[in-house]
């Protein structure tokens, strides 16, 4: 393993870029963020989800997928003020932890954070002007962001907010695992005629443009923004795919690399309790189903085999 770069590296508050059925509840179950000391975790013990009103805000009004001349005055008001009010939470946390001199790392979603402006080019919409764009834009230090920012930028987020204070690592997992999970929990939790109706959503979720642009926009911002991790060679962004979580020493590289305790990392646990699981909701508990059920690592689902053919016919039987 790499050795350690020295204490000048901040701490730095870092956020998981992921879509969903990405294994990040498995990573942050790795990590064992509890017993991580330098970590301030958010008073409702949720590491991450913060943008979880904004994108909850869409999907009851139907958003993905429309375009945003098609949106009502009341639809772009209401979306603009969760928006700001999910990105205040992530600033109330960052604020809390400096003031005790600690870090923060958290998840989300990058669907649930990508600007209405990004999800028209997602899909093939007319540009979006200027005076649009800027419709949906947040505010950071008592000031609204320029209206000049980079597209790779898909985040309705300041581009400095990222490059100054976000240590960005990014979990992938491959998509012929990770779409088909999607749509099961999704037929789960709504219906199959719910997932049809909302195919616009499904294209949302199950993409991986919002990742690779913003990657993008790390890199091509490298100059801009400190790379430095506490292992040397490992640098931001950080790549992590969930295939290679069942790499102990992996693993305990990156935690040491975001500055965690790798020695609080952990690769068994109890499973959840009846007392636990009772108090979570039907989604949460499907979404989170395999790493409540378990007791360590399957490596069956991490790196269950991958055969196109085979998945493409089971398709078509169950047609």
């Amino acid at each position: 393993m790499a050795t350690a770069q020295s204490c000048s590296a901040p701490l730095g508050h870092h956020m998981v870029f992921t879509i969903p059925r990405t294994a990040s509840h498995l990573l942050l179950k790795l990590l064992n963020l509890p017993q991580q000391h330098s970590v301030y975790r958010h008073s409702n013990n949720q590491d991450g989800y913060m943008f979880l009103p904004a994108a909850a805000l869409r999907f009851r009004q139907s958003l993905p997928g429309k375009a945003i001349q098609e949106w009502s005055e009341e639809e772009k008001t209401a979306l603009k003020d969760a928006m700001q009010g999910s990105f205040d939470d992530w600033l109330g946390l960052i604020e809390e932890a400096e003031k005790q001199g600690k870090s923060t790392f958290v998840k989300e979603h990058l669907n649930w954070m990508a600007s209405p402006a990004a999800e028209a080019r997602l899909y093939g919409h007319q540009k979006s002007n200027s005076s649009t764009t800027t419709q949906f834009q947040v505010h950071w230090k008592t000031q609204q962001i320029s209206d000049s920012r980079k597209q790779d930028n898909i985040t309705y987020l300041p581009d400095a907010f990222l490059l100054q204070e976000v240590k960005p690592t990014f979990l992938i997992r491959h998509p012929a695992l990770t779409f088909p999970s999607c749509l099961r929990t999704a037929m789960d939790n709504e219906g199959a005629s719910s997932v049809i109706d909302g195919e616009k959503i499904q294209q949302w979720e199950c993409t991986y443009f919002w990742s690779l642009s913003l990657y993008t926009f790390y890199i091509e911002s490298a100059a801009e923004f400190d790379r430095r991790s506490f292992v040397d060679g490992v640098k931001y962004p950080i790549v992590l795919d969930a295939q290679d979580l069942g790499d102990e020493a992996l693993v305990r590289k990156y935690a040491k690399a975001v500055g965690l305790d790798e020695e609080k990392v952990r690769f068994t646990w109890k499973a959840a309790e009846e007392t636990e699981l009772a108090r979570l909701g039907k989604v949460e508990k499907r979404m989170k189903s395999t790493i409540l059920a378990s007791s360590g690592i399957e490596e069956g689902k991490l790196n269950a085999a991958l055969d196109i053919e085979i998945q493409r016919l089971t398709k078509r039987s169950k047609a």
